[in-house]
């Protein structure tokens, strides 16, 4: 009896854990396969639509070249990487996912990651973001003339009242790197914090926390775009894996670059002697 409930007590620390990670995460596009290119593989369904001419295509993770040192198994789930999402070689295309009435993307703090390869430096270029006009919330991407990752916030939908958060990390062309930003809007000092891991040359995950100066983050009524915005502004050119956006302030340990913790094998290693020490 002790052990069925020692192993009940087991199954509901799982299921605990996953599903407080779903809770977080408003959308996750894996771009796995031509025929679910566009799903999203979280629990909202959030689908996406292509825009623009030529508008992004999978590609099959390449064995050799952009994209072959993308992480396979993705470290945090163990989950199969088996494709990407092809920008192509000029500013024309994009993903999107419409807003609805019942402001899905609303968020003041979030997460967003993503593994990239940007080929071509033709300016400015946006990894994701909801942004564009007079009704501007936010924008994660690379700048064109500083090669520079930073994040962009404003929070009266206006360049009025602004901030770029610039994360100090440069990027080159032809690279491969996990990228991600989290941003706590309560937390001014060192409010945002980027990730970055360079994968073509291997070298361990570098951080940095940049301060804020927001009082609210605009609630944007624009679709969420993956590779651009507004929708044709700072158009990516190259590929885009692996997009989790999350409505949660992450930390380092539950990155999709990070290995999971050891916390449940660490309670599936006590557990025999946990069962061990009942029977005595």
């Amino acid at each position: 009896m002790k052990k069925k409930i020692l192993l009940t007590m087991l199954v509901a620390m799982v299921a605990l854990f996953a599903s407080v990670a779903q809770a977080d995460t408003l959308g996750y596009w894996r771009f796995e396969s031509s025929t679910n290119f566009l799903t999203d593989s979280g629990t909202n369904g959030y689908t996406l639509s292509t825009g623009g001419t030529p508008a992004p295509t999978y590609l099959a993770l390449p064995g050799s070249g952009a994209g072959s040192d993308f992480d396979n198994p993705i470290p945090q789930t163990s989950a199969t990487n088996a494709g990407v999402a092809n920008f192509g070689t000029t500013q024309d295309g994009y993903l999107y996912r419409a807003e609805t009435a019942a402001d899905e993307f609303n968020v003041t703090d979030f997460t967003i990651e993503a593994y990239v390869n940007w080929n071509a430096d033709l300016g400015d270029a946006l990894i994701a973001s909801q942004c564009g006009g007079t009704d501007r919330s936010w924008q994660f991407g690379v700048g064109g003339s500083s090669k520079e990752v930073y994040l962009y916030l404003t929070q009266d939908g206006t360049h009025t009242t602004h901030q770029f958060c610039r994360s100090g990390f440069t990027m080159a062309t032809g690279t491969d790197y996990y990228l991600a930003v989290s941003f706590d809007l309560s937390e001014k000092t060192g409010g945002a914090t980027f990730y970055f891991q360079n994968l073509t040359a291997g070298t361990a995950m570098q951080t940095a926390t940049i301060d804020h100066n927001m009082d609210a983050l605009h609630n944007s009524s624009l679709d969420f775009v993956i590779g651009s915005r507004d929708p044709t502004q700072y158009q990516w050119t190259g590929l885009i894996d692996e997009v989790r956006f999350s409505n949660a302030v992450l930390s380092q340990n539950d990155l999709l670059a990070v290995p999971e913790p050891a916390t449940m094998t660490l309670l599936l290693l006590g557990l025999p002697l946990a069962l061990r020490r009942r029977r005595k």
